[in-house]
């Protein structure tokens, strides 16, 4: 684990990275600033700046913005060879890591961008005061939970289109299912990442909704480690 630090620089000086998180603010603020124009008049909860209803459109938004621009990070470098190249420079634990840890950075930036842009339009709008630093966090956590629930299944799968529409289709699984407000429909990794974002935004303590989806990621990113570990890279 000694190229653990290489490999991580390595990953954060690639273009790709920041084209990606830059091209996944863009996407994510874009679609964010349509539901919030639309949704400014609705009652809801002041101090983040944003109605109840229109946070949890936003923070779903920006999870599964995250997730496809995770997936990608591996998936681009796969399918360009560039992995395989790394694996030879660094060994297979490092590469994983640092790509891992250089995706989830990028999305906490994104994320943080995203939450200001958007407090800061709440107080233009005056529909609410000041950005709030917890809506800003709240935002940043969500993205890099996102990144690292994409990046584990488009390691998992490999495949640039697959995982353009199974990673998305991962986030949006819970709100299909037939009562997806009976528990077993909040037990998801997106629920409880969604339900930890608009509770943190607003102050409310949500320690179980944290450590409900971060159990999911250890366990997806622990099975994704495994694989790539002991996978054939061709």
């Amino acid at each position: 684990m000694v190229n653990l630090g290489p490999a991580l620089l390595s990953d954060l000086r690639r273009p790709w990275l920041w084209k990606g998180s830059a091209i996944s603010a863009a996407l994510a603020l874009g679609l964010a600033g349509m539901l919030f124009v639309a949704g400014t008049a609705d009652a809801g909860v002041e101090t983040t700046g944003l109605s109840a209803v229109l946070l949890e459109a936003v923070t779903s938004l920006v999870l599964t913005v995250s997730a496809v621009f995770g997936s990608f990070s591996f998936t681009a470098g796969y399918r360009a060879g560039s992995l395989n190249r790394r694996v030879l420079l660094f060994q297979r634990r490092p590469v994983f890591l640092g790509r891992a840890l250089s995706t989830a950075l990028a999305a906490l930036f994104t994320g943080a961008v995203v939450g200001s842009a958007l407090g800061l339009s709440a107080a233009v709008l005056k529909v609410a005061g000041p950005p709030s630093p917890r809506l800003v966090l709240a935002f940043a956590g969500t993205a890099a939970m996102g990144a690292l629930w994409g990046f584990a299944l488009g390691s998992l799968l490999r495949n640039h289109l697959v995982s353009l529409f199974a990673v998305p289709f991962s986030v949006a699984l819970p709100g299909l299912l037939p009562n997806p407000s009976q528990p077993m429909g909040t037990f998801f990794f997106p629920v409880l990442a969604a339900d930890w974002a608009q509770q943190a935004a607003v102050n409310i303590p949500a320690s179980g909704a944290f450590c409900g989806a971060a159990g999911w990621l250890v366990l997806v990113a622990a099975t994704a480690f495994a694989v790539f570990v002991k996978r054939d890279l061709a």
